[in-house]
């Protein structure tokens, strides 16, 4: 592959940590020896990984993929994510195209198109602009909850002096110029170019890295807070203003200022059938308001990978658009050290390991910090704050897909994604409203090579040729277990998180994704239909009448049942990471109080998901 070579080492390079780069190489150190090849795939091989044919090497992955020994699925499913994930997402330099995606019928990125809002300007600060410096408020992060706060306070106080700090990358002056190449949207926008996963490799994490954070990138499926939610945070955690007209207010306020809207959306092939079979099947289900200005639009689909032609409204180019009008600014690929309660350290880009590099600078009234749920602890704790709840509680929302293979072309990558959604049941098996809700995703090939089941090259390869064919309906669990995220690495930078499922989200999770084949079984055209597990007895029918096989079906879920969840097994993901440094009314309860402020440091505010005190079971 033209280009794969240096594609796959740019990724290495910029995204793993120098542990996960240790590991890698030791792997790889593994697979030139007979007898550690033998002990790491557990075959009764003679040669070595590197010495065999492609044959046996397809049958070693297979026996690593499938084991029951749990380092070994580790260490296959971060193969697989690296180097297939890349593979199917890269392009070639010399062609800027990928010379897989002919063969996969994907187009790339669309054409330009006229813009849906104008570009503008940032007002980029250095650290000589800032050295020195007193500012009234920082901003430490520039994501849903600091992009926020920005405009609120620059346009509220007038003559206020702001500073956003933001550890990624600006947005090109002009609009047009974002890639949507999926392999540089994801380098450039996400948490380690989307690299970054649990401790175990069990769960892959897609978090939001750059400007505007998780607004920029994330789907544009907007759904308010639910009631049962507000009311368990009121009575358990005392915060009592989140169930009453102060927090509906502020919904209202912030879907004004996003443009969010539900009358006039149209649904792409994949919500379409998601609808479809909702009906067929009497469950539940409702549009999904959107911040997708035009939802029609094939590129609505490539939202994920940058705001080009500003369709997506994410902090970015709202929130922050105003920010830059008042002449305040931000000071890009810079990161925070700690915070005092009335100053800030920072470190230049490439300067964070360097502590010479390190400078402070004053904050008269308030700092917020606003870094997201991985690294808002990290400063606290860097910081001096010890609160137990500090890098606690986190919840990530686990999600798993069933994915359909349909007669038609689907283009599942095309129009908006998620706007409908199943609520059927949110309510879960113990009717404690910690249940699934069943969305669409925006299927690309690299995401879709990452998630997909892999049990030998040839299976393998004959799914992927069905990629334009393709539909998904993923199942979204409201995760009532929880883990950590502690600070690891030198100077305790990079975020660790140590989470597990739990037995009861297993349970709904197992149950949401046999009614997401429900869903999509009843769909005409649908012929094959799998989920993301390598031993999943697969569903196919010679005639996709939509008349679902009893016996298939039973056989199907059966399946499910009997492989379950298991750590490196079900293919799991995360796109909303929460509860970290939950607010509470107590400070044993929770790291702020109900106003966001950090219980051991006066006048710090944390302002970002983070706070939440329970998972929130909505985006």
């Amino acid at each position: 592959l033209a280009g794969f070579r240096e594609a796959l080492l740019k990724g290495i390079t910029l995204h793993l940590s120098p542990f996960d780069v240790l590991k890698l190489k030791g792997l790889m150190m593994a697979l030139r020896s007979s007898v550690l090849t033998s002990a790491l795939t557990g075959t009764t091989t003679l040669t070595s990984f590197e010495n065999s044919s492609l044959a046996v090497r397809a049958e070693m992955m297979k026996g690593m993929a499938m084991s029951a020994v749990g380092k070994r699925r580790e260490a296959f499913n971060g193969l697989k994510r690296l180097l297939l994930g890349t593979a199917m997402s890269y392009v070639d330099p010399s062609t800027s195209i990928n010379p897989l995606w002919e063969t996969l019928g994907y187009p790339g990125p669309p054409k330009p198109e006229k813009p849906v809002t104008e570009s503008f300007k940032f007002s980029k600060y250095t650290k000589r602009d800032i050295k020195g410096e007193t500012f009234d408020y920082v901003i430490i992060g520039s994501g849903s909850g600091g992009s926020t706060v920005a405009k609120t306070l620059a346009e509220g106080i007038k003559g206020v002096k702001i500073l956003i700090i933001e550890k990624g990358n600006f947005l090109p002056d002009d609009l047009k110029d974002v890639s949507q190449v999926e392999s540089d949207g994801m380098s450039t926008y996400y948490e380690k170019g989307s690299l970054l996963t649990t401790d175990d490799g069990s769960i892959m994490i897609l978090a939001g890295a750059g400007l505007g954070g998780g607004s920029t990138i994330n789907w544009g499926c907007c759904l308010d807070t639910p009631a049962y939610v507000r009311k368990e945070w009121a009575t358990d955690f005392g915060i009592d203003w989140v169930d009453g007209p102060e927090f509906e207010e502020c919904l209202d306020d912030v879907k004004k200022e996003m443009g969010v809207h539900g009358d006039d959306i149209e649904h792409n092939s994949m919500n379409t059938k998601m609808i479809s079979g909702c009906k067929t099947n009497n469950f539940a289900w409702k549009v999904a308001p959107q911040n997708i200005k035009d939802t029609s639009r094939d590129s609505a689909g490539w939202t994920c990978f940058g705001p080009k032609q500003g369709n997506k409204q994410g902090g970015g180019i709202t929130w922050l658009r105003d920010y830059c009008r008042t002449g305040n600014g931000t000071l890009f690929n810079g990161h925070a050290v700690k915070v005092t309660s009335n100053s800030v350290t920072l470190a230049p880009a490439g300067g964070l390991l360097d502590k010479s590099a390190h400078f402070t600078i004053s904050v008269r009234s308030k700092i917020i910090v606003a870094c997201g749920s991985l690294h808002t602890p990290l400063l606290l704790q860097r910081s001096g704050c010890r609160n137990k709840n500090i890098g606690r509680n986190l919840r990530l929302h686990p999600v798993s897909a069933i994915m359909a293979s349909c007669e038609e072309v689907a283009h599942g990558y095309k129009g908006a994604p998620m706007t409908t959604v199943c609520t059927e049941f949110e309510k879960g098996l113990r009717g404690d409203n910690y249940g699934p809700k069943l969305e669409c995703p925006s299927v690309h090939t690299g995401v879709m090579a990452a998630a997909l089941p892999w049990s030998g090259s040839e299976t393998f390869k004959n799914i992927l040729q069905c990629a334009s064919n393709m539909v998904a309906v993923i199942v979204l669990q409201r995760d009532k277990g929880s883990g950590t995220v502690t600070g690891t690495g030198q100077g305790g930078y990079e975020p660790s998180i140590n989470y597990s499922v739990d037995k009861g989200d297993s349970e709904n999770i197992l149950n949401g994704l046999e009614k997401a084949f429900d869903i999509l079984a009843v769909n005409k055209g649908v012929k094959s239909i799998w989920a993301c597990h390598p031993k999943q007895v697969p569903y196919e029918v010679e005639k996709a009448d939509g008349i679902v096989d009893q016996a298939k079906a039973s056989a199907f879920k059966a399946s499910l049942r009997s492989n379950g969840v298991g750590v490196n097994q079900l293919g799991l993901f995360c796109a909303h990471q929460m509860g970290s440094c939950r607010m509470a009314s107590t400070s044993a309860l929770g790291a702020v109080d109900e106003d966001g402020e950090v219980w051991e440091m006066d006048d710090v505010h944390v302002i970002d998901a983070s706070i939440f005190p329970t998972a929130r079971g909505r985006r």
